[in-house]
């Protein structure tokens, strides 16, 4: 009889125990702290946790996250794939300043997620701190399979057509004329305008280009004539620009203002808010303006 009273409160004991690390399971799986430091972030990576990056295939292509567990799906894609991301790990959001990661968090807790937490400050602060950073392989054109052809780039990428830079200069509108005009006011005070892209160009990278030289071309033709603004597309494959693209911290697909006062940069990263709304110029385009008429006013 002492004998069985022993096993069932064995059994009670294991059971309770059970329970027990069921429940702090299921506390593991709810996160602590909605934003993580790079650090924090990397620690966890070294463990068992996901990294979610949100920025686009070009953007991941030209510098991507170096860790054991991470996969890309594009803001645009969150709730399509919501399937994939896995409930039983610690997810990290991540892209490359922040802001679209931040949007991703909202949509993965919106769905149920409940153990998530968004990388603060992204790829610029993940690469500021020394943290491992890989490039993807940009495919080669097979008509720069000799690299010695006058086809070819330096990197072996194939040279554009002309029609092709026929088109990119439509989008810019760094032309003479503008170049004549703000070479004659003041270069204390103007407003730059760069859309960065690098070899591999996605849809949104292209409605990029065109709905921004929509809204200036509609809302601030008078500045692009006097030289107030000057908007420039910026390839950063391209070697000429090379020192452009470092000021800028540029390795990709990037919307970027320089606000020039009294001689002085002022730059600001407007990349989380283009790869956002870049596809819907009816959203991009207003909002665009009034970032720009913030900075002339």
């Amino acid at each position: 009889m002492k004998q069985r009273s022993i096993i069932i409160l064995t059994a009670i004991a294991s059971i309770f125990m059970m329970s027990c690390n069921s429940n702090s399971s299921q506390k593991d799986l709810k996160t602590e702290k909605e934003n993580l430091s790079v650090t924090e972030a990397s620690v966890l990576l070294n463990e068992n946790a996901i990294l979610i990056d949100v920025r686009e295939p070009d953007e991941v292509a030209e510098k991507a996250y170096d860790v054991k567990d991470v996969q890309n799906i594009p803001l645009g894609d969150m709730e399509k794939h919501l399937s994939e991301i896995p409930k039983d790990k610690k997810v990290i959001l991540a892209c490359k300043a922040g802001g679209r990661s931040a949007k991703a968090f909202e949509i993965l807790k919106k769905n149920g997620f409940t153990n998530i937490a968004n990388l603060d400050g992204g790829m610029n602060a993940w690469d500021a701190a020394g943290l491992p950073t890989k490039t993807g392989d940009t495919p080669k054109k097979s008509c720069c399979s000799n690299p010695n052809s006058k086809d070819c780039n330096p990197d072996g990428t194939c040279k554009k057509p002309s029609s092709e830079n026929i088109n990119d200069s439509k989008f810019s509108s760094s032309n003479t004329e503008t170049k004549t005009a703000a070479s004659n006011i003041s270069t204390k005070k103007h407003l730059e305008v760069y859309c960065f892209h690098g070899t591999r160009q996605c849809e949104t990278c292209k409605n990029m280009k065109a709905n921004t030289k929509a809204t200036l071309d509609k809302y601030f033709s008078a500045q692009l004539k006097n030289g107030s603004i000057v908007f420039s597309i910026i390839d950063v494959d391209d070697p000429k620009n090379e020192k452009l693209a470092e000021k800028f911290q540029a390795t990709g697909t990037a919307l970027m203002i320089n606000n020039v006062v009294d001689g002085k940069d002022n730059i600001t990263d407007w990349s989380d808010f283009a790869f956002e709304k870049a596809n819907d110029e009816t959203k991009f385009n207003p909002e665009l303006k009034a970032k720009i008429e913030s900075f002339l006013k």
